[in-house]
């Protein structure tokens, strides 16, 4: 008897844990709970809204992001995706996949003559919208990770929700030793640069935001980390008198920026330490997504703020 209820707990554990094996990994950026091995359904999941219950595999699942569809295809889920948006550009095979439109006003309709049993949104997603496509029966889940170690979690738990853990663990891993040898280059550096990033009209990145993370992370300091917001709106003057070193821009290029009064005798242009990435740019959308490929984007702001520590 003894025995039996010996089983009987491992059995319990391992229908609460939602698969075959679960593992918590420190990294340098954080914990991420790992999984291997083929989910047990049901299975919860929490997401931004709560805990979600996935009854069985998704078959079919609509992806309203492009983080999303690039997390679907790169651990191996690609096949599972029958609907994306007109922004899901990445990887190439994903522009094959029949579109439901935009991703903040996407077509109800469309999304619904699909028939996905899973959605993957982000908090861009209506309640409306969302509360007529749980009427169906299907699944939402809402996921938009502000931190690096956010970006690794979410990819872990919708591994583990479309039944792709080895693939969504492997995503993980690639993820962590990009991340190591980034820091090894950044440990050699001898100062800490100051960074304006220029999202348009002096929009920029704040606390809770991804690009303020991962500013953090390559040891640069963001002269708007203590704003109020995580999108604030910084003044022509408040930029000037912070003087950054360097100043990235995804609206204007450097000569347009060198015609707003004041902005020519920054440090910044004085040095030619401006760079510009058009918002639609592959360069900026790694930069900018929460997915598989953001530590790359991470690799392109160091070296335009290091780049003296990537001249070997």
């Amino acid at each position: 008897m003894k025995f039996k209820r010996i089983l009987l707990f491992f059995a319990l554990l391992l229908f609460l844990s939602g698969c075959s094996g679960q593992t918590t990994t420190s990294t340098s950026t954080g914990e991420v709970e790992t999984y291997s091995g083929a989910t047990s359904y049901p299975v919860i999941i929490t997401d931004m809204s709560g805990d979600v219950t996935i009854d069985e595999k998704p078959e079919r699942i609509v992806s309203l992001s492009p983080s999303n569809t690039e997390i679907l295809f790169a651990i191996g889920a690609g096949d599972q995706v029958v609907g994306r948006t007109n922004y899901c550009n990445y990887p190439p095979e994903a522009e094959k996949v029949e579109s439901i439109g935009d991703y903040a006003t996407p077509s109800v309709e469309k999304i619904l003559s699909l028939s996905p049993d899973l959605v993957m949104a982000t908090d861009f997603i209506a309640d409306d919208v969302k509360s007529q496509i749980e009427a169906t029966g299907a699944k939402v889940l809402v996921f938009s990770p502000a931190t690096i170690d956010e970006v690794e979690n979410s990819i872990t738990s919708i591994g583990q929700a479309v039944d792709q853990n080895d693939g969504a663990t492997t995503v993980v891993e690639n993820m962590q030793s990009q991340y190591d040898d980034l820091k090894a280059k950044l440990d050699t550096k001898d100062v800490t640069k100051t960074v304006f990033i220029d999202l348009g009209d002096y929009y920029t990145v704040g606390p809770g935001s991804l690009l303020n993370d991962e500013l953090t992370l390559i040891d640069a300091e963001n002269i708007a980390a203590d704003a109020d917001a995580s999108y604030p709106q910084l003044s022509v003057e408040t930029i000037v008198s912070d003087d950054p070193d360097v100043y990235i821009s995804f609206l204007n290029t450097a000569d347009q920026l060198k015609q707003v009064s004041g902005f020519s005798t920054m440090k910044c242009f004085e040095d030619n330490e401006v760079f510009y990435y058009p918002d639609t740019s592959t360069d900026a959308d790694v930069m900018k997504r929460p997915g598989p490929r953001v530590i790359e984007g991470m690799q392109l702001l160091a070296k335009d703020i290091y780049p003296e520590v990537f001249n070997d």
